[in-house]
């Protein structure tokens, strides 16, 4: 039972930590509302069983190896710079209430690529996680660390949702700005990743 408490707050506090899928998860509910933050969250969560499984199936190691973090390192910078274009130039229409609504699908394929592309995943699956994982009894355990990152990536959209008021169309082109910002920043560290990776290889 500890061990199980132990692993729910790992993959709480671990899902917790700030990085491009929180971000992704807190701007899609401010500008889109709740329940298209809860769909981004879902993409998030649902890229998080991926590295769940790999890690639980021995694979995490592929996390550490240069020959996977070059091409994540290359096409995930390219996505989130991306992102952060998109972000920057966005237009807010806070009181639209069609424009909020979203194309489901596609918030929920954004959060799976923002999360599969997220240094932070990748170190915390292939590298932090990985040690705590007994294949012996790893279907429950897996069920767990989902509870526990559901439950950061749910709260999040929720508890952003109840500020929505706050946030007037000047606020948010700031948010959007100052998230920009960090995207690049979250793309200029997978670009460093992928420099030392090419080195690692000898390229």
């Amino acid at each position: 039972m500890l061990e199980l408490l132990t692993l729910y707050t790992i993959g709480l506090m671990g899902s917790a930590i700030p990085g491009p899928d929180i971000l992704y998860i807190t701007r899609t509910t401010l500008d889109r509302g709740l329940w298209a933050g809860w769909i981004g969250a879902a993409g998030v969560l649902f890229a998080s069983l991926f590295y769940l499984t790999a890690a639980g199936l021995g694979l995490g190691v592929l996390g550490q190896s240069p020959y996977f973090q070059l091409p994540i390192g290359v096409f995930g910078s390219i996505y989130l710079l991306w992102i952060a274009k998109s972000i920057w130039n966005e237009t807010i229409h806070l009181d639209n209430k069609h424009d909020r609504d979203g194309h489901k699908l596609h918030i929920f394929l954004k959060g799976m690529a923002v999360h599969l592309s997220n240094p932070k995943a990748i170190i915390f699956f292939s590298v932090i996680l990985a040690p705590f994982l007994d294949k012996g009894n790893l279907p429950l355990q897996i069920l767990v660390l989902t509870v526990g990152h559901t439950t950061t990536f749910f709260g999040v959209a929720f508890l952003v949702s109840r500020f929505d008021g706050f946030f007037t169309p000047h606020r948010a082109m700031i948010i959007n700005r100052a998230s920009a910002v960090l995207f690049t920043f979250f793309a200029l560290e997978l670009i460093r990743n992928a420099w030392l990776a090419a080195q690692e290889i000898g390229l």
